[in-house]
């Protein structure tokens, strides 16, 4: 297909989206939740895996501007924890050449980030990013 072509079937929304192709497969979330309504909210979580602090991100970053993009979410709220090789260790040492590393982003709601990383400590999750979208 030519350019051309391509430019003519795309809806587009003024973004250069419709010229950009990738290789790289999209990540699917290992398991999405249903719709938690709550006093005029719309809550939905997702969780993909994620080995590093910059993979959870990536994922973040993927779910908010292309999964989200025709119904953009007000929050984004995510938490990460990952076990990574320690810097200057080959991982054959042992589990001292690991540590594990955590975050959370609240996105404007007060502690809710914090609120989805206890969660996840509490339930052993390890290189995984949960991600809840709020409408």
């Amino acid at each position: 297909m030519s350019q051309s072509e391509l430019f003519l079937s795309q809806e587009l929304d003024g973004s250069l989206d419709a010229f950009v192709t990738s290789k790289r497969p999209q990540p699917d979330p290992i398991a999405t939740s249903q719709e938690i309504r709550d006093r005029g909210s719309i809550f939905v979580a997702n969780i993909y895996q994620a080995k590093t602090p910059e993979s959870a991100k990536s994922r973040t970053t993927h779910l908010k501007h292309y999964v989200h993009k025709a119904k953009k979410a007000s929050h984004e709220i995510f938490a990460w924890r990952c076990m990574v090789l320690k810097a200057g260790r080959s991982g054959l040492e042992g589990p001292d050449d690991f540590e594990l590393m955590q975050g959370s982003k609240d996105d404007g709601e007060s502690w809710a980030g914090g609120k989805v990383l206890k969660v996840m400590q509490n339930l052993a999750v390890i290189d995984a990013v949960v991600i809840v979208s709020r409408w």
